[in-house]
């Protein structure tokens, strides 16, 4: 008899209460699920209450506020969660309309968009290994960039290369067809 009939809550790990079917059908995937702006944390609880298999990767960072510094746990992701569940119509349902959640990325909201469990994995070894771990943008080569600290913050241009965390940055003269570049550390540019 499941446990959460009887007025006992059920375990975490009874699988019969699942908001999904186990009924042999689409094996458990990885989506990320788009969130409103400061929430990740309430998603990650309100869907762990839902009983969903949810990672919210968090970093320590520094912080400053006002004459304080002190070290506090964000959000690898801002604005994401990563929930692993079977894509059912009611699975999805059942995401799609927890408070703080803007949608499940993908094609359309039945179509969501897998991640592979071996991306995830990748994640959480990184954050579980001990090691400082940093979000780093996904900048390309060719992509178009503004530099948004240091001695450079406000110049535009060009990726040119990237590598071992470090970013080629080209600014272009038009009218002589040259080129400037200086190597910079990933953490200083942002897609424009």
């Amino acid at each position: 008899m499941n446990g959460s009939r009887t007025g006992v809550a059920p375990r975490i790990g009874d699988e019969t209460d699942r908001p999904w079917p186990e009924d042999g059908g689409e094996a458990r995937r990885w989506f990320a699920i788009w969130t409103h702006s400061q929430c990740e944390p309430m998603v990650e609880d309100v869907l762990t209450r839902k009983r969903f298999d949810v990672f919210l990767p968090r970093v320590r960072v520094p912080s400053r506020r006002r004459d304080r510094h002190r070290m506090v746990w964000r959000p690898l992701f801002p604005g994401y969660v990563l929930v692993h569940v079977a894509p059912s119509r009611q699975a999805l349902i059942d995401v799609a309309n927890t408070q703080g959640v803007v949608r499940v990325i993908g094609e359309r909201w039945d179509l969501p968009y897998a991640i592979p469990d071996e991306e995830v994995d990748s994640v959480r070894r990184v954050i579980s290994s001990g090691e400082r771990a940093i979000p780093i943008p996904w900048i390309r080569i060719g992509d178009r960039v503004r530099i948004v600290a240091g001695p450079l913050a406000g110049l535009e241009g060009l990726v040119q290369a990237w590598r071992a965390g470090r970013a080629t940055f080209v600014v272009n003269l038009d009218l002589l067809q040259r080129s400037v570049g200086v190597e910079v550390t990933a953490d200083v540019v942002e897609r424009i």
